[in-house]
């Protein structure tokens, strides 16, 4: 389980989302990313909350913290 998810932080969920899987938390928010695009990223439009629960709570282990894109 992730005790802190860090602004620039991230994460591959395992599942497609529009096209999707891995997501950066930015400013308190959601976004899509994909690094060939990283100038255009786009708001998560679902449930935030519920996608920081998801990565939070990790319940099969699957979830993995991909980088820090400040780091």
């Amino acid at each position: 389980m992730n005790k802190e998810i860090k602004n620039g932080d991230v994460y591959d969920i395992k599942q497609t989302v529009n096209g999707v899987s891995k997501f950066l938390w930015f400013n308190n928010k959601w976004y899509y990313f994909n690094e060939e695009k990283f100038s255009y990223l786009d708001e998560y439009e679902y449930d935030q909350e519920d996608l920081t629960q998801t990565i939070l709570f990790n319940e099969y282990e699957d979830i993995t913290l991909e980088k820090n894109i400040f780091n």
